[in-house]
């Protein structure tokens, strides 16, 4: 902020009232240069894709990926930070990824193979859920991805529209049978409550998409009572007895609530020197 003579005022000369003032008019100018029109491509997993990151709308906030495409002219409404991060790490996994393996009946980290536990607690920041579809286009391929937010409005695109509807043409699956290669995915994204580390469970499966809608719907009737809570959970093992004999038992994943967070604590663990130092200080 310029003094009345045009000279800048150093930040260590700064009053609260003229460090606020600059703060303002620095926010304004984002906020006007966020309004402008202009295409945005990302590169990622070796090919390029385009960003769809509207105003919050009917079709929200959507990441619509295909190795080849064209950039999109639309309002980029990200701030100055998140226009970096996406131009140097776009990313659908937040932190690392989580799977389950039915066969074994475990949650594990697919970057080392561990299992987690089933007493950790995890904080489920539900609204950073992506929904969508992926089509997987072979060993060294970038995949085709069709997704959004399902809390910014994100709606699924219909089967039809995306193509490769001859199932004759589609690799036969483990089941036998022909498998859709636009894979219906969810991406849930939690967070350890003991040491802040953050988790993408990833699932294409009817028994993991059917955890990942059990968990939400409980969250949705959360906001009801306290919509400034995020449920925490534990990664547990359920299942059933399969109608065929042959088949047995399917294991099946869980997400079994027993807590909740408020959601302005959540994902800002305390890493401060004083917090290493006392481990009394409140995390």
């Amino acid at each position: 902020m310029p003094t009345s003579k045009g000279q800048p005022i150093s930040r260590a000369t700064r009053t609260t009232a003229q460090e606020l003032e600059r703060q303002r008019q620095d926010a304004e100018r984002d906020l006007a240069a966020r309004k402008n029109l202009k295409p945005l491509t990302t590169a990622h997993e070796g090919g390029s894709f385009s960003v769809l990151n509207p105003p919050p709308t009917k079709g929200g906030t959507a990441v619509s990926v295909s190795a080849g495409t064209a950039a999109v002219a639309v309002p980029d409404t990200r701030t100055p930070v998140q226009t970096y991060l996406d131009e140097i790490a776009p990313a659908s996994i937040v932190g690392r990824m989580v799977k389950f393996d039915a066969k074994s009946g475990r949650f594990f980290t697919a970057d080392d193979d561990e299992e987690i536990s089933a007493d950790d607690d995890f904080v489920v920041l539900v609204d950073q859920t992506l929904i969508g579809r992926v089509k997987f286009n072979g060993k060294g391929e970038p995949p085709d991805r069709r997704m959004g937010l399902l809390y910014d409005g994100f709606v699924m695109p219909d089967r039809k529209d995306l193509g490769d509807t001859d199932q004759a043409k589609w690799e036969i699956g483990l089941d036998g049978k022909p498998a859709d290669p636009w894979q219906h995915h969810i991406y849930l994204v939690v967070q350890n409550v003991a040491t802040g580390e953050l988790f993408t469970f990833v699932t294409s499966t009817d028994t993991g998409r059917r955890a990942a809608g059990n968990l939400l719907r409980h969250y949705d009737r959360l906001t009801r009572t306290h919509p400034d809570m995020y449920p925490i959970v534990r990664l547990k093992v359920g299942g059933f007895n399969h109608r065929d004999e042959r088949v047995g038992w399917v294991n099946t994943p869980m997400f079994a609530v027993v807590g909740r967070m408020p959601k302005d604590s959540a994902a800002k663990p305390d890493t401060s020197l004083a917090a290493q130092m006392d481990d009394e200080l409140p995390y």
